[in-house]
């Protein structure tokens, strides 16, 4: 399935470009991220991921903690929850435990999700219902 013109894919580049974030394959690094540029994960995170740009976890990369960002491109594994402001793709060797949370979802058969998913218009956590007035 080809892209296009999508607004959401011309919007996001997950190129690494030198102002990425990027954890190279055989390396391993424990702690948070945060911050307003891509986060591309080729290796080990032990810790969360919460930036305002895309992130990309390839196969064979893996991420134990939670991940947020605009863009979030999983071919590898992710144990945690994972909240995507715009799209979340899961992609054939994509493996997911947690619960998933974004506008839109495009998942690639192969992949795995172990958790629930909330299709949202945003991102925000709703508001509690208001408790009933009696009278």
């Amino acid at each position: 399935m080809s892209f296009g013109k999508d607004p959401i894919h011309e919007a996001v580049d997950l190129k690494p470009r030198a102002a990425a974030t990027i954890i190279a394959s055989q390396t391993s690094i424990t702690g948070d991220i945060g911050g307003t540029r891509p986060v591309r994960v080729e290796g080990t995170l032990k810790g969360s991921v919460s930036v305002s740009a895309a992130v990309e976890v390839t196969e064979g990369a893996s991420i134990e903690g939670d991940v947020e960002g605009v863009l979030l491109r999983i071919a590898g594994t992710v144990s945690g929850n994972v909240v995507a402001r715009e799209l979340v793709e899961l992609l054939a060797t994509a493996v997911v435990r947690g619960d998933l949370q974004a506008k839109a979802l495009h998942v690639i058969e192969g992949a795995r999700l172990e958790g629930r998913v909330q299709m949202t218009a945003s991102t925000a956590t709703p508001a509690p219902p208001s408790p009933a007035k009696t009278r």
